[in-house]
């Protein structure tokens, strides 16, 4: 509890909620969310420990947004930075989540009878923004783009596209243990072979991905994603040990409505619910990273799918803004350098866009 310095007697300013064996474990307040209207005078601090011992504790900053924000929301930054995600409900319209849905089926079909699908096989397929004008769309939704620029910057672009359905399974998938290594989709977070350089145990901040979800997942074992809270900052296992799994009060079942989308850390830990129910699941996802980066699709997007685009749209597909293919600067005889390293404003519409914006 948090009480002031000059108390005499037990009258908190906010009592925690418990804590038990964690550690790096932000503390939650049962009355508010945060310390600010007691920054600046002292406090003092009163523990009541059962069995335990504290080895550290620490203040960081409250959460706050810069002038600068294009649309997130105090709440979104904390739950993305803690958390590792939030949810965006009703991103998508319903008349925007049937048009999608018609352009996934008529794909689905066509996969399903060119490669003689079975009942239960599903389709991931990569790099939608060039199989289709809508799912190019949706890749500058003006719904969430303002928000992957908040935080990520606007010197990004895609790293990966992709589509998924997952028609009903077998109900034996229900009975192995959720993302396990037997199950159809074990626990994972994403990122390269041989993994991402790692500081002090933690991965970096390196990309993100927003996940629209067009049909219902509200009940269990629908084919819905999991994450564990909090697995980019601290190791998604009971008491740091794999054998024993995921600390179950930590994993989130994104149960949602069609239309919903999951704005999330790739470095969180994750994997799916089997789909037991009695439709398909059908979802699109959209990873962003920075432009000094290779995607993970595509080098260059084919000239047919790049033309007719604007500027915003070349960037996020990995171009120059301008149009122009002279990646490697003016002088790329004497003196070459990456546009993407070095980038001029003309090759990043985003930062102009962002800032017009904000006015």
């Amino acid at each position: 509890m948090v009480l002031p310095i000059t108390s005499r007697f037990v009258k908190s300013w906010a009592n925690s909620a418990p804590i038990q064996d964690e550690i790096d474990r932000p503390v939650r307040w049962n009355s508010n969310a945060d310390l600010s209207a007691v920054a600046g005078p002292p406090v003092r601090l009163c523990f009541a420990l059962g069995n335990a011992v504290i080895y550290a504790f620490r203040f960081t900053g409250v959460y706050t947004l810069s002038d600068e924000t294009l649309g997130l929301t105090v709440q979104q930054r904390r739950q993305f930075d803690e958390d590792g995600f939030f949810l965006v409900e009703d991103a998508l319209t319903l008349d925007e989540v049937a048009a999608l849905l018609v352009v996934v089926d008529v794909f689905y079909a066509r996969f399903a009878a060119a490669r003689a699908f079975g009942p239960h096989e599903t389709l991931q397929m990569r790099n939608i923004v060039a199989a289709d004008p809508l799912l190019k769309e949706v890749m500058e939704h003006p719904r969430i783009l303002p928000l992957v620029v908040d935080l990520m910057g606007f010197n990004i672009q895609l790293r990966t596209s992709h589509l998924d359905v997952r028609p009903p399974m077998e109900q034996e998938h229900g009975e192995k243990a959720l993302g396990s290594p037997e199950s159809f989709f074990p626990w994972h977070a994403d990122g390269p072979n041989f993994g991402w350089p790692e500081v002090d145990g933690v991965l970096p901040f390196m990309e993100m991905k927003v996940g629209y979800y067009l049909t219902d997942l509200t009940a269990h074992n629908s084919g819905a994603i999991c994450v564990v809270k909090g697995s980019h900052r601290t190791s998604p296992w009971l008491d740091g040990q794999r054998e024993k799994g995921v600390d179950p009060e930590r994993v989130v079942e994104v149960n949602v409505k069609p239309g919903t989308a999951l704005v999330w850390r790739t470095a969180l830990w994750h994997c799916l619910t089997p789909n037991l129910a009695g439709d398909a699941r059908k979802c699109l996802y959209y990873g962003y990273h920075h432009r000094w980066m290779r995607s993970s699709d595509f080098d260059h997007q084919r000239p047919e799918v790049l033309a007719g685009c604007t500027p915003i749209q070349l960037q996020l597909l990995g171009e120059l803004g301008t149009g122009k293919d002279n990646y490697t600067g003016d002088d790329p005889e004497m003196h070459p350098v990456s546009r993407y390293w070095r980038p001029q404003d003309e090759d990043i519409p985003l930062k102009a866009w962002a800032e017009g914006q904000r006015r």
